[in-house]
């Protein structure tokens, strides 16, 4: 069995990684992000905001920081993140 990948105990699943994970935990119905604009996937590697990305990697980490609470608590009360030890 791997290790947890995620504080709530997500493992990476052939169909969801853990960024898929964390996108699906914290991205709110109304894709409007802590900063009150909304974020979402358009063309080319942009989000509706007006960023644009040079990969896809920088637009999930875009996603992540627009939508993600410091404290990693989701709505329902559970807490997501990476374990320290597996850093």
């Amino acid at each position: 069995m791997s290790a947890p990948l995620c504080l709530c105990g997500f493992t990476e699943q052939a169909d969801e990684s853990l960024v898929d994970h964390l996108e699906r935990v914290f991205t709110p119905a109304s894709m409007r992000g802590k900063d009150g604009l909304v974020h979402e996937e358009m063309d080319d590697l942009a989000c509706a905001c007006g960023f644009t990305a040079v990969s896809p990697v920088q637009l999930d980490t875009h996603f992540l920081a627009a939508f993600m609470p410091g404290d990693g608590v989701a709505a329902d009360g559970t807490r997501h993140g990476i374990p320290v030890e597996a850093e």
